[in-house]
């Protein structure tokens, strides 16, 4: 809140150091005018008073008590009062012996100072020594808060600030003395020396006095170089080499290095396999690295020949790079873990667990005190790990994977073939590890196009074979996801990446499985849990959706030969022709087509059809993406009945939303191999299409064609809508009398055939012609 008067500052100030607390009107009359008091003093004061209580956001803060005045506020709302509360904290922080709290307290309360305290206050009172006394107080924090960092092993971080505050305060011999050891820890011996030498000068100079006892003392260890004050020299470095192109994932780096900045974390990195998690986890873990001077170790927990190694074997691996042999131990894993934790109980290490495979696992490996941090790496999500910090990674989005190509083979040779660029990357599903490979495949070849690379990728019965460069083997890394699986899960997984949809609702699980739902789901799920399958999110309908990844489907495709799909995709087919069929019977329909019978094969749609009941044209926008993929899949598979069942009940959608493009398609995949009534039916809506987009001679010729197919197939009602469909051509051709002609057959056939509404539907329409 700023203030232009002098005088009023110096009240305010006044309070605020008294908050609760009563200031008699003397006393600040005394800040306010100092000896110069006269008759009308006290009423200025309260003049002052009166418009410093109108500037405040709330004028009752300030009130008016016998004798003087006192303002009360929250803690929150002044920063003495938070830089008060925050020290109290630290100190309680300090008897419980958290450090890391306390130092967390600490640092926040001194973010609180900005500059010389009460730089703006002019007090004509003689004895006023608040300025000092708040230095003092913020000193005698900043000695602690150094205290912290030196005993956590962060002389690095408080060098620099060490520096400036010799120079600030030469006299304050607690800070010489924390610059010599900090320096001395860092190994910059000298430094230290002639820091002490720096430090007896000032003080003799000065004070005429020499350095206290600490700092003699200090001087005299370094001298001998005893080693007590010195952290050890020999601290175990066994992060592999992070990679010198890394590219992207700017957000999860940083919230990893904000996360590890702080000891006693645990963090997780989890994702599908290829996708960066030991990247990105080793190039965070060198970036914090210094906050950690105890070492840094890393185990893969995969083990030799991708066998997940036991608990035993990698305490005692962890062990030794903490320099303890094992050898005289039993090998129990309880004594080894009792070891394990008496030796890092006083360290400050970074620990690196790769590829972890479940909680049970790395439980016992975890450091077991607040001053250590471990990142741990793995495919599924480690929920058993009780307040781990999760950082979920997935495939690179486009713009990410586009720059890693960029960075390698450079941005000009990029940008010449952006097209084909972008089709590598998609190729290459925008996982991390397939696009190293791509851009291997691309510097090892620096004559090719990156055109013929993306045609090379374009066909799956090479790509991987494109990607298997040096050491980097995509095929065989995704493979041993699979190979992990037991062999019903292998089919199931088979059986979800052969369908070949752009994403589909978890209840196809239990028509393809030929399991109950909640079975067939859990098997989705586990799925989902090994990162072989995605969960893309919720649709509209609220179902949620997944999808097989990019390159996982090609494995599966190579695998097809193992798997027979024509028994599960008829099941699964029929179930959404069936359920195409419901939500097309209960569209409303355009004139002049008819309902498609529904079709009931199995029972897996039962709690499915009050949804579709409800609302069947938002089922068919959610679904209709899948719905014509499945047109093509079951035509390819030969399931011709599936195609024609799902074209014919999608024509109602199709023309209710005027997506004749799409119908035209269907119409045209499902007129292959197709029997004699099927084939009348998709005429007569081909017809309707084509009437529809008034292309009237075509229309006419093919209602007609569709006639004469039910007339050969002695089917009245067929016959009936075709007629009634060229009735409606004529009219919307302003052919009257040719329109009541067709009407009258329509009539006549629809009476033979036995469906009373439909002739008396088609008699409504020729009186409307009258």
């Amino acid at each position: 809140m700023p203030l232009r008067s002098a005088l009023q500052r110096v009240l305010l100030a006044v309070l605020l150091l008294r908050a609760d607390r009563i200031v008699l009107a003397e006393e600040l009359i005394e800040h306010l005018w100092g000896d110069n008091v006269t008759d009308n003093t006290r009423a200025r004061l309260q003049t002052h008073v009166m418009r410093l209580r109108r500037r405040l956001d709330d004028p009752q803060l300030l009130r008016t008590v016998p004798g003087g005045y006192s303002i009360t506020l929250a803690v929150e709302q002044f920063d003495l009062g938070r830089f008060h509360a925050l020290r109290a904290a630290a100190a309680r922080s300090e008897q419980h012996g958290e450090t890391a709290e306390e130092l967390r307290l600490l640092g926040e309360a001194l973010a609180l100072w900005r500059g010389r305290p009460l730089a703006d206050v002019f007090s004509r009172r003689p004895d006023w020594i608040e300025t000092e006394s708040l230095d003092e107080l913020r000193l005698e924090t900043v000695e602690r808060r150094n205290e912290l960092e030196l005993a956590r092993g962060n002389h690095h971080r408080v060098i620099d600030q060490l520096r400036t505050l010799v120079i600030e305060h030469p006299l304050r011999e607690r800070f010489w003395a924390q610059l010599m050891l900090a320096l001395y820890r860092s190994g910059q011996t000298a430094q230290a020396l002639d820091t002490y030498q720096r430090a007896s000068t000032v003080l003799v100079t000065e004070l005429g006095v020499d350095p206290n006892t600490e700092l003699r003392e200090l001087h005299l260890k370094i001298l001998t170089d005893s080693g007590e004050p010195r952290a050890p020299r020999s601290v175990p470095a066994r992060l592999p080499p992070a990679v010198a192109d890394f590219t992207g994932r700017t957000r999860e780096v940083a919230r990893l290095c904000a996360l590890l900045d702080s000891s006693g974390r645990t963090c997780t990195i989890t994702g599908p396999a290829g996708v960066g998690k030991t990247t990105l986890a080793i190039h965070t873990a060198h970036l914090v690295r210094r906050s950690y001077p105890d070492g840094q170790l890393y185990l893969n927990l995969r083990g030799a020949d991708r066998v997940p190694m036991s608990t035993a074997e990698a305490l005692e691996r962890l062990l030794r790079g903490l320099g303890v042999a094992t050898e005289s131990s039993t090998g129990e894993v309880e004594e080894l873990v009792e070891l394990y934790r008496d030796r890092v109980a006083n360290l400050r290490v970074l620990l690196v667990l790769d590829e972890v495979t479940g909680a049970e696992q790395v439980r016992p490996l975890l450091p077991n005190t607040t001053d250590s941090v471990a990142l741990l790496t793995g495919r599924t999500t480690l929920a058993g790990l009780e307040a781990a910090h999760r950082v979920p990674l997935e495939v690179f989005p486009e713009r990410e994977a586009l720059s890693l190509l960029e960075e390698t083979v450079g941005e000009s040779r990029v940008r010449a073939e952006a097209a084909a660029a972008s089709e590598i990357v998609r190729l290459c599903g925008y996982l991390p590890l397939a696009l190293r490979a791509a851009t291997v495949r691309l510097l090892a070849r620096p004559h090719w196009r990156l055109t013929q690379l993306a045609s090379r990728l374009s066909e799956e019965s090479r790509r991987f074979d494109e990607l298997n460069v040096s050491d980097l083997d995509v095929r065989a890394r995704l493979a041993s996801c699979y190979e992990k699986l037991d062999e019903p899960h292998r089919r199931a997984f088979r059986l979800f990446a052969l369908l070949r949809v752009p994403d589909f609702p978890r209840w196809v699980a239990a028509p393809l499985l030929a399991r109950d739902r909640d079975t067939a789901e859990d098997v989705l799920e586990t799925l989902v849990d090994e990162r072989l399958v995605d969960c893309v999110g919720r649709d509209r309908l609220g179902q949620a959706r997944y999808r097989v990844p990019e390159l996982f489907g090609v494995l599966a495709r190579e695998l097809a030969a193992e798997t027979d799909v024509r028994g599960p995709f008829l099941r699964m087919f029929d179930l959404w022709w069936d359920l195409a069929a419901r939500a097309a019977r209960s569209l409303p329909r355009r004139f002049p087509l008819f309902a498609p019978l529904v079709r009931r094969h199995e029972p897996w749609n039962v709690t499915l059809s009050g949804r579709l009941l409800r609302d069947p044209e938002l089922w068919f926008e959610v679904e209709w993406h899948v719905l014509r993929a499945v047109v093509s899949q079951s035509a390819e598979l030969g399931l011709h009945e599936q195609a024609h069942g799902l074209v014919i009940a999608s024509a109602v959608y199709c023309d209710l939303r005027a997506r004749f493009g799409d119908w035209e398609r269907l119409n045209r995949v499902a007129l292959g191999r197709v029997d004699a009534r099927t084939e009348a039916l998709l005429l007569q809506q081909r017809g309707v299409l084509h009437g529809r987009r008034h292309q009237f001679s075509e229309a006419e010729s093919l209602l007609q064609l569709s006639r004469n197919r039910f007339d050969a197939l002695d089917d009245a009602e067929g016959a009936g809508h075709a007629c009634r469909a060229l009735a409606w051509l004529q009219q919307q051709q302003g052919g009257t009398a040719s329109a009541r002609e067709y009407y009258s057959l329509a009539a006549g056939y629809f009476e033979g055939a036995g469906e009373e509404g439909m002739r008396a539907e088609t008699h409504r329409a020729l009186l409307t012609l009258e």
